[in-house]
């Protein structure tokens, strides 16, 4: 049995002074009182997790507690109660079911687990009429090899690029009339990452693959755990002058903004976060801890050189740019790789919205940093593949089993580009219908 005990604050006097006893030896002696309550639970599941969220109607310290034989995680919140206590079914193949157990020192929410797993949890303090909250994360497990009990044997080393679509779930970003910011960045942000995958010794992590809202603190450990060796996270802009256009891109300084508008983007970023860092982690000792790094000063180095080479590839794409700049953005300073955060156009723009808002211009946006990432890599070759128009025919006949989402990763497209070309009306595909695919790449 393993347990970790996490302090969101200090608060022990609170606790102790509400359920009049003391902490002793990390147990919480017989409590008289409660001082808060556990008001709804919610769950939802991702492609690599589970989350489970206690909504709390004040602040907490709390407990975790993994239990084995069968597999299930306990977590404990001292001096709290339930407003409501239910067993939730979940079966999404990481958690079973979720119960609420309940006694005079505490509320504890045990989750039933479907086998061993790796899992992670932190606290978000109450913002923009969010109450305060505990997530805890299910993380599915990497796959085994085929026929073995053991996970897969690593492979050759690969380097991995952390793709970051800004915003996402109830933060949409910038917003012109139905277009959503965070929409045109996960589309910019897939499409990069169809791109890259398909370039031998590339791999790509997204911070998001779907319409919720990772947190500054799980963006910046989604680089860290996967062991990222560049960070690019993606935004769209906009201006109070309808006439200022074209793709920015920032990385990160150390002494302040280059301008004032660096300054207010960076500002407009940063709050965008509203919940702050997961339990436990200090911003100003993770940028202390950057800033006394020797390292840094390469890593700012290579951030540079990145942009330039971002910002190269869309001009050698007649995409309007403006320049690069420097801002102190959370997201970027706190991590000891390469990273930029780039503004992609002006949804203020009517040149750049038109840009923003079709495939073919997204297409051409995950284009042009697919190959600033390629040619900061050096790799030429490479970088005139991506930034070469695609050849389609129309000499594949789609099999059984067949989807459009698995025939665009095969041949190095979209399911939109698919579907345009092809005019489709949905995405439902049939076996022995023909459709016009990109040449070069078998879907075999």
């Amino acid at each position: 049995m393993r347990a970790i005990r996490f302090i969101a604050g200090n608060r022990v006097a609170r606790i102790r002074a509400a359920i009049g006893c003391a902490l002793v030896g990390g147990c919480v002696a017989a409590a008289v009182a409660t001082a808060g309550e556990v008001a709804r639970i919610r769950w939802f599941s991702a492609p690599d997790h589970t989350r489970v969220v206690l909504d709390l109607d004040g602040p907490a310290d709390y407990e975790v507690r993994r239990v084995g034989a069968p597999e299930r995680l306990a977590v404990n919140v001292p001096a709290f109660r339930f407003a409501t206590a239910e067993t939730i079914a979940v079966n999404d193949g990481l958690v079973e079911r979720i119960r609420c157990n309940e006694d005079a020192r505490r509320a504890q929410v045990v989750l039933d687990l479907a086998g061993a797993a790796p899992w992670r949890s932190f606290a978000l303090k109450a913002a923009d009429g969010r109450p305060d909250r505990i997530v805890l994360d299910v993380l599915r497990p990497e796959p085994a090899a085929p026929g073995s009990r053991e996970p897969a044997a690593a492979g050759p080393a690969r380097f991995r690029v952390i793709v970051d679509p800004g915003h996402g779930g109830l933060d949409p970003g910038t917003i012109f009339g139905e277009q959503f910011e965070k929409d045109l960045v996960l589309d910019v942000a897939q499409k990069l990452a169809v791109l890259l995958q398909a370039v031998p010794g590339y791999e790509v992590v997204l911070t998001r693959d779907g319409d919720w809202y990772p947190s500054l603190g799980e963006r910046v450990q989604t680089a860290v755990e996967h062991d990222g060796d560049l960070f690019v996270s993606i935004h769209c802009n906009s201006h109070r002058d309808e006439d200022v256009r074209g793709m920015e891109v920032y990385f990160l300084s150390l002494q302040g903004a280059t301008d004032r508008e660096a300054q207010e983007l960076a500002d407009a970023e940063n709050a965008a976060d509203l919940v702050g860092l997961a339990a436990g982690h200090d911003t100003s000792d993770a940028v202390l801890s950057i800033l006394m790094d020797l390292h840094m000063a390469r890593v700012l180095r290579q951030s540079s050189r990145l942009a330039e080479c971002c910002l190269a590839a869309a001009k050698a794409q007649d995409i309007e740019t403006r320049r690069i700049k420097q801002a102190q953005f959370q997201v970027l300073r706190s991590l000891a790789m390469p990273s930029l955060l780039v503004e992609l156009a002006y949804l203020s723009n009517r040149e750049d919205r038109r840009l923003l808002t079709s495939d073919a211009g997204r297409r051409k946006l995950a284009a042009a940093l697919a190959a600033g990432i390629l040619d900061y890599r050096r790799d030429v070759d490479a970088v005139a593949a991506i930034t070469a128009p695609p050849q389609w025919s129309t000499h594949y006949k789609v099999r059984q089993g067949d989807n459009l989402w698995r025939l665009a990763r095969k041949h190095g497209t979209t399911v939109a580009e698919i579907c345009e070309r092809n005019n489709l009306r949905s995405e439902r595909i049939q076996a022995g219908q023909y459709l016009s695919l990109p040449e070069g790449r078998p879907a075999s």
